[in-house]
């Protein structure tokens, strides 16, 4: 059997965008990144430019496809869009505020926010779909690099990430990810460590440079 190389993958959330600013619920949906996130973008570029990456992938949603290039700037990293990164689809609530659901569909964000595996807003799909399809692209990325090992970058969206991360831990606890936050997944010889979650740490020190 060959052995296979440590797979590290870096998962980055999208910078700040228009919908986060007002509070609208965005998952197939799409808005632009604010100044803002544009700013946050390239704080985790600068906060991770001293770890050597061998590729990128990136949800095919243009707010994240936005961030990638904005982090990855002039590094010589190649750019995959895959669309099975996207963010969770909301259905009838995508574009809505926040504020304007319950009066519209009742308690359907307590059930959205209640993180039951097959809870889901109406006419979108489930966290147990959502991890189905992530769980495939991911598969995927490591077994594609696990010959030679080393470092990804993945732009993704704040509940796709979170919602892998508890799926593969077995936890009940879903932390926010902040834009821009990077949570830290490595994989060898079929072993699974998860090394960050959510960490700030990486944009955080990295905008003391941009900024």
């Amino acid at each position: 059997m060959t052995r296979e190389n440590k797979v590290t993958l870096y998962f980055v959330r999208h910078g700040e965008t228009q919908y986060n600013v007002e509070r609208r619920m965005q998952g197939f949906c799409d808005s632009p990144l604010t100044e803002k996130g544009i700013s946050q973008a390239k704080s985790v570029g600068k906060g991770l430019e001293d770890i050597p990456f061998i590729a990128a992938y990136s949800s095919d949603s243009q707010r994240v496809q936005d961030t990638a290039k904005y982090a990855i700037g002039e590094r010589n990293i190649p750019l995959i869009i895959d669309k099975r990164l996207k963010e969770m689809n909301f259905g009838v609530l995508e574009a809505l505020l926040e504020d304007e659901i319950p009066s519209l569909y009742g308690d359907a964000l307590d059930k959205l926010f209640s993180l039951d595996v097959n809870a889901c807003a109406p006419e979108g799909e489930s966290y147990a779909q959502l991890f189905t399809r992530t769980e495939q692209a991911v598969k995927e990325i490591v077994e594609k690099h696990a010959s030679d090992g080393g470092n990804i970058l993945i732009f993704s969206h704040g509940v796709t990430i979170g919602n892998y991360i508890i799926q593969v831990t077995k936890s009940n606890e879903f932390q926010v990810h902040e834009n821009c936050s990077v949570s830290v997944v490595s994989y060898e010889n079929g072993q699974l460590q998860v090394e960050k979650i959510a960490d700030t740490s990486f944009r955080n020190e990295g905008s003391k440079q941009v900024n």
